[in-house]
């Protein structure tokens, strides 16, 4: 009896040394090279609506129960799952949508969570795509996977390729215009609003950020001074646009009670009416996709747009992640 415990002692010490020696993260890694725009297939991946499209898992139990929270494109968009033993339970949510990273906080029940990252190279006139997961391993889980490693490599592995194999047909299916993410164009009634700031006349994307961010300083520091409460956030009033030269004549803004002077700034109303709005989370150097879906709007209800509004709700000096950074664009119609 007491070699037999001896024996147990022994294989049991001999474990927890593999625990302390094994994994404490398993990486599996796999790319492919897309004939697609990094916004196509980006917003295949975004939106877990479609993610049954290419999923390597969606064929291994087609009755299973699929939950979906959230906006497409934004950060905290959640995929729930519950199916047979083949796929098992879980969760997989946005932590983060970046120009060239999206990474998902995965979660499988029973056994703990991991960080799934999708990195975007341009790659000649296509996209390559890598695919990643960390794998976090408990400590009496770690013994196991010095031999698992490479097996649990080799099955993820497989699956990953047939995944990003049925992505790349989805993806090279997708307009070229299409965005990250589809934008919900509202309609709505907008009051009578009262500004007051600096226009500037044909500013190109160049000079926009320079223009832009010593005037709302300095709008700011004038309403302060003044003990003047702001009715908005620091805005942007574009009166003209030119798409090819990329130009235009535009005001930076705040909004203020009417009737409030300010010396030294210029004054603007924009009337009551209607307008559409799309609520924009990303960086600045893609937020033509939500004008474009605007323009789009615009021309399926035949509609005559007039002045156009960007609220720019994140201070990006104080928030660092773009893909949290919120802009509320306003088109006024007629």
């Amino acid at each position: 009896m007491k070699k037999v415990l001896y024996v147990i002692l022994a294989l049991a010490c001999i474990y927890l040394v593999l625990c302390v020696m094994g994994p404490s993260v398993i990486k599996v890694e796999r790319s492919a090279t897309m004939n697609a725009s990094a916004d196509a297939v980006k917003s295949q991946i975004v939106d877990y609506s479609v993610f049954k499209n290419w999923s390597p898992w969606a064929d291994k139990d087609t009755a299973m129960k699929i939950t979906i929270e959230g906006e497409a494109g934004k950060v905290g968009h959640k995929y729930s799952w519950e199916g047979n033993k083949n796929v098992g339970k879980g969760t997989m949510e946005l932590t983060t949508v970046a120009t060239d990273t999206i990474i998902e906080k995965l979660v499988f029940d029973g056994r703990g969570a991991s960080d799934v990252i999708f990195v975007f190279k341009p790659e000649g006139a296509g996209t390559n795509v890598t695919w990643i997961m960390n794998m976090n391993i408990g400590f009496f889980g770690r013994g196991m996977m010095m031999f698992m490693k490479g097996k649990m490599d080799g099955m993820l592995g497989g699956d990953f390729e047939k995944g990003l194999a049925k992505l790349k047909a989805v993806a090279e299916t997708v307009p070229p215009a299409t965005g990250v993410a589809n934008y919900e164009v509202k309609e709505s009634e907008w009051p009578e609003r009262t500004f007051i700031g600096t226009k500037s006349t044909n500013l190109t994307m160049e000079t926009m950020p320079a223009f832009f961010g010593e005037n709302f300083h300095k709008i700011g520091a004038e309403l302060g001074k003044n003990k003047i409460k702001p009715e908005s956030a620091p805005s942007c009033l574009v009166f003209k646009w030119d798409d090819a030269s990329k130009s235009g004549d535009m005001a930076a803004v705040m909004g203020v009670t009417k009737g409030t002077k300010a010396a030294g700034w210029e004054t603007y109303t924009t009337p009551a009416g209607k307008v559409l709005q799309v609520e924009y989370f990303g960086d600045y150097n893609k937020i033509g996709d939500a004008h474009m879906a605007i323009g789009k709007y615009l021309k399926e209800k035949n509609l005559t747009q007039g002045l156009v509004l960007e609220e720019y709700i994140t201070d990006p000096m104080a928030e660092k992640d773009t893909a949290k950074w919120q802009t509320n664009i306003y088109y006024m119609v007629k």
